[in-house]
């Protein structure tokens, strides 16, 4: 008796961990849900772009994150301004934003919100796609695009923007944010990330004395 109790346990045993791989097996082969925090900037950084209008190139500083939300100072040839957005689990969105001004202060992530437009939208998925208040419209193309990046092959989402009949596309890489924006008035690339930005910031004030 006791060895029929023996071999019946044993099946059970057996049969309990061939539905335990089958479950890990088919768990596996699931596409896992992409974050949108995963591509916000992870660290401060300054990232330096190649192209753009004109030719000319730009640079973006990183140098505050607070909690879901980062600021990003833009600087060019002609003008300077600055960004704030906010990431969480809703969406990748554009909350404040100045720009041409003569003097950059130190925090704006505190500053009253002036903006809500969403670059990037929860879930994210091929074929989604939504519309700003300032009629701005976009859709993301592609979640695994791969593209060339500082001799690199990297995987981006692809989104196409488009407002008042311009038309962009937007990649956003995982711990960078954006990285390339294509239009017909050029395309901007990142071609360096620097992560010494107190460093580099002191070069930029020495330079503009």
């Amino acid at each position: 008796m006791g060895k029929k109790l023996d071999k019946k346990a044993i099946r059970i045993i057996i049969l309990l961990s061939v539905i335990f791989l089958i479950f890990n097996v088919i768990n596996s082969k699931q596409p896992k849900e992409i974050e949108v925090k995963d591509y916000m900037p992870n660290k401060p950084m300054v990232k330096i772009f190649k192209g753009g209008f004109e030719g000319a190139g730009s640079v973006e500083i990183i140098d505050k994150i607070k909690g879901e939300f980062y600021q990003k100072k833009n600087l060019d040839t002609a003008t300077m301004g600055v960004a704030v957005y906010r990431v969480n689990e809703d969406g990748y969105r554009l909350v404040y934003r100045v720009g041409e001004i003569d003097e950059l202060k130190d925090n704006y992530i505190d500053e009253k919100s002036n903006n809500n437009l969403t670059l990037l939208r929860a879930p994210i998925k091929k074929g989604i796609s939504w519309i700003n208040d300032d009629k701005s419209t976009y859709k993301i193309l592609s979640v695994d695009e791969k593209i060339e990046l500082m001799e690199k092959e990297v995987e981006t989402i692809k989104l196409r923007y488009r407002k008042d009949g311009s038309e962009y596309y937007i990649y956003f890489a995982r711990g960078l944010g954006i990285v390339k924006i294509e239009s017909e008035m050029g395309d901007s690339k990142l071609i360096e990330v620097n992560y010494n930005v107190e460093e580099y910031i002191s070069k930029l004030k020495l330079n503009h004395k």
